[in-house]
């Protein structure tokens, strides 16, 4: 390939992500502008919008094309297939998705009722780069309409990807071997539908060149195990990068001022897209709160989707509901003392790395890819998973030495400084994308 394109741009990258919205994408949307800042032509592409989001011309809700159809004898064989196939879908669905309690974490299938066929002369990349693509893609149609030969980049922020269905499996381990039986459908069998949807998913991606990048490595060691990849896949582990211009400290009374807490109270600060979520681990947050011995001096902030139920017993929570402004999220980072991550299995949790660019300490359990950022005492300390008194007394040894957490926080903003800086980060992403299509793939690392 040419070092440049004929407009003069380095690469033309297609990144796709369901949403343009909420976590995942939040880091793709980072990396794209990046990718833009270096000459880089980026476009981001999105199925699903129901926000009144401000978006440049560089973001796409994208349009899909199917294949002109067949006409006579072979046109009424595809529309017959195509009856069976639909009806297949509602049955699975029906059978194992519908019924699911309130609650649970995402299940997501690999076929979709209705084609998604991309217009490729449209887009014409020299990369597809993939993000969560839960709810976008039917597999079948999707990574038919792109080329073999374009290389495809995928970015996982959970394990969907390689699962029948799951976001998170909860310590299953079938995703190894095919799925089936899954745990966390209705009427699990041996054809349930994460059988079904891991067999359409590696036939999908069948013959595809494929390069998987895992914000930690917890994710990538889980990725590896799958079979669900075709021969010659890649994996490699890139941190999120963030804007450390952003995402930096003000002064506690100054941040504690524009969110109208006043006090000298010890500030415990928790996030999360949706705080009542369960993977999240606000169920061990409360109880953990409750035994703090002294949590007459303690007060918390809490912000994302949803409204928790709190006993009196409590610390008193300041329940902030969904900050989309980063300016405010680092706000709420600024004025809390420690921000917990109590998340039971996650990849990557941004509310730490943020609150870390801050330079306020992290408490956390021991899970997923955690305990790569939360380095015990070094930026914050780690409790045994699903410990809530554990996770009591590492909030309280904090909440009990300040000099101690302060020195954490500000060994946190370094490692941020040295380890996640966006500039970095996505000068290794355009190395990477370089040398796949110069010379094949090459670690990230090297």
């Amino acid at each position: 390939m040419a070092p440049f394109r004929e407009d003069n741009t380095i690469l033309k990258i297609a990144q796709f992500n369901t949403f343009p919205y909420g976590g995942a994408a939040t880091a793709a949307k980072r990396l794209h502008e990046q990718l833009i800042q270096r000459n880089v032509e980026s476009n981001f592409y999105y199925r699903l919008n129901d926000k009144l989001l401000q978006l440049d011309d560089s973001f796409h809700c994208v349009e899909f094309r199917p294949p002109r159809p067949r006409s006579g004898f072979f046109g009424a064989i595809d529309k017959r297939l195509t009856r069976r196939r639909e009806k297949t879908i509602h049955r699975l669905y029906d059978g194992h998705i519908a019924g699911r309690q309130n609650g649970l974490e995402t299940f997501s299938m690999a076929d979709l009722p209705e084609s998604t066929w991309l217009d490729w002369p449209a887009i014409d990349a020299d990369v597809v780069h993939l993000h969560w693509m839960s709810f976008f893609a039917d597999y079948d149609s999707f990574f038919k309409s792109i080329p073999d030969s374009v290389p495809l980049v995928w970015t996982l922020h959970d394990m969907n990807a390689f699962t029948g269905g799951c976001h998170y499996s909860g310590g299953c381990e079938r995703f190894s071997t095919g799925c089936g039986s899954c745990p966390q459908v209705e009427n699990r069998q041996a054809g349930d539908v994460s059988d079904y949807s891991f067999r359409t998913k590696r036939r999908a991606l069948a013959g595809k060149s494929i390069h998987v990048i895992t914000p930690s490595q917890w994710l990538g060691d889980l990725a590896k195990q799958s079979d669900i990849w075709p021969v010659g896949t890649t994996f490699d582990t890139l941190h999120y990068g963030l804007d450390l211009d952003l995402f930096q400290s003000v002064s506690k009374q100054q941040a504690r001022r524009e969110l109208g807490v006043t006090g000298e109270k010890t500030l415990i600060a928790f996030g999360a897209e949706d705080i009542t979520c369960q993977r999240k681990g606000v169920q061990h947050l409360l109880p953990a709160l409750m035994d703090l011995e002294d949590k007459l001096n303690v007060e918390c902030l809490m912000f994302g989707s949803g409204t928790l139920e709190v006993s009196d017993d409590l610390p008193l929570i300041h329940q902030l509901g969904y900050v989309d402004s980063l300016e405010r999220q680092s706000l709420i980072y600024s004025a809390a003392d420690i921000v917990v991550v109590p998340s039971l299995e996650d990849n990557q949790p941004q509310v730490g790395l943020e609150a870390l660019a801050c330079g306020t300490p992290v408490v956390g359990f021991n899970a997923g890819g955690i305990p790569e950022y939360v380095r015990p005492g070094e930026t914050g300390l780690l409790a045994e998973v699903g410990d809530s008194a554990d996770l009591s007394k590492q909030i309280g040894w904090l909440v009990e030495h300040v000099e101690e957490r302060e020195e954490m926080g500000a060994r946190g903003r370094e490692m941020m400084e040295q380890e996640f800086e966006k500039n970095a980060q996505s000068q290794k992403q355009v190395d990477f994308y370089k040398q796949i299509l110069a010379d094949g793939p090459v670690s990230i690392a090297s």
